[in-house]
C-alpha cells in the first residue's frame, strides 16, 4: 500500500472514516506532532516519551514482570516482583459477604 497525501483540513474540521482509510503507510508510524516516528515496533511493545519531543519504544517483557518507574530523567524498565514482599508490610485476608 503506497501513502497517499492527505486532503487538506482547516481547524474544526471533521475527520471521515475514509480519511483515516486512506492516508495510512505501511511502516514507519508517523504522528503528527513534531514528526515523530518509530521506525519499527512489536504487538505488545510500550511506546513512551523519552524526551520532550520524541517517542521510544520499550520491547514487551516477559511474563510476571511489571513496568517499573525509574524516576524523573530515565527510561522505564520491565522487573520482576518477588513473592515475599516488603517485611514490614502485613498482608489481611477480607472475606465479603453479599
Amino acid at each position: 500500500m503506497a501513502y497517499v497525501t492527505p486532503t487538506s483540513k482547516t481547524t474544526g474540521d471533521l475527520i471521515a472514516a475514509t480519511d483515516w482509510n486512506q492516508n495510512t503507510v505501511d511502516n514507519p508510524i508517523a504522528l503528527r506532532t513534531g514528526a515523530i516516528a518509530i521506525a519499527s515496533q512489536a504487538a505488545n511493545d510500550i511506546i513512551y516519551a523519552s524526551s520532550s519531543t520524541q517517542l521510544a519504544r520499550l520491547a514487551a517483557g516477559t511474563a510476571g514482570q511489571v513496568l517499573t518507574t525509574n524516576g524523573a530523567g530515565s527510561a522505564p524498565t520491565w522487573s520482576s516482583v518477588t513473592s515475599s514482599g516488603d517485611s514490614d508490610q502485613i498482608v489481611i485476608p477480607i472475606m465479603l459477604f453479599s
